[in-house]
């Protein structure tokens, strides 16, 4: 029992001993390697929190990722500037188009005034049409009035053989006189006609034909030849290219005078 109580009592010293020597200065032995490593860590956490105060340059990476950032960031406000452009130039449509509809015919008007008002643009766009052309036409007499007006609205005197000639050179000739209601602007006329060439060849004809004069129903030879007829009446007309159909070919050739015979059958 001694020897066993003896060597408990020396295990007890050995121990406490250890102790003494882990609990004694550490500078008079080497560190151990975990003691290293956690100096080193604590070392850099150290480094990290301090402030530096010296710029840091940047690498070739960095400066490249910058310009790319930079670069993208233009191209987003370009996106963006051009779509204010085009919002702008969609309301600037917009408000062109509202201005059309306004200023249209048949704008805020009812059927019938919207009628008369395009009737009214027709005709106006029509009549500067014959003077652009009457006055290129007259450039080629010269500058004197008086023959402007007589290629534009015509003499209205008869010659030898009784033809007189209206506006835009169309010549006309009564055959018979009329005893009914005369025939106006804007009238309603049922009229027989032939149209024949220079040659005499017939390439139309119509015995009832209905059209309301000076609405453009008709060549514009027509609207300026029937003015004056009365229902029963027979007129002769020759209507040149300018108040026909231009330069079209319909039966008599290109740019050909076209002879008519036209008798009116009822006006109202």
């Amino acid at each position: 029992m001694s020897e066993v109580a003896d060597d408990n009592t020396s295990k007890k010293a050995r121990a406490a001993d250890a102790a003494y020597v882990r609990s004694a200065d550490t500078s008079t032995r080497p560190k151990s390697k975990k003691e290293l490593r956690a100096e080193k860590k604590a070392a850099k956490k150290a480094a990290a929190a301090a402030p530096t105060n010296e710029a840091k340059t940047p690498t070739k990476e960095e400066i490249k990722e910058e310009k790319y950032r930079l670069k993208k960031e233009r191209r987003k406000q370009q996106l963006k500037e051009r779509e204010k452009e085009m919002l702008r130039e969609k309301k600037e449509r917009q408000k062109k188009r509202k201005a059309r509809e306004l200023h249209a015919v048949g704008g805020g008007l009812d059927p019938v005034l919207a009628a008369k008002r395009l009737d009214e643009r027709k005709n106006k766009k029509r009549r500067k049409k014959e003077q652009k052309d009457a006055l290129e036409e007259s450039k080629f007499f010269g500058s004197d009035m008086d023959v402007f007006e007589k290629v534009f609205n015509g003499t209205g005197e008869e010659d030898e053989d009784g033809v007189r000639t209206l506006e835009m050179g169309v010549k006309c000739k009564d055959v018979v006189i009329g005893k009914g209601p005369t025939v106006e602007n804007n009238s309603l006329l049922t009229v027989m006609y032939k149209l024949k060439s220079g040659k005499g060849i017939l390439i139309d004809s119509s015995k009832k034909f209905v059209f309301r004069v000076g609405k453009g129903n008709v060549i514009r030879g027509w609207d300026i030849g029937v003015i004056g007829m009365a229902v029963g009446g027979t007129r002769k007309l020759i209507v040149p290219p300018k108040a026909g159909y231009q330069g079209q070919d319909i039966g008599a050739g290109p740019g050909a005078l076209l002879y008519f015979d036209i008798t009116v059958i009822s006006c109202t």
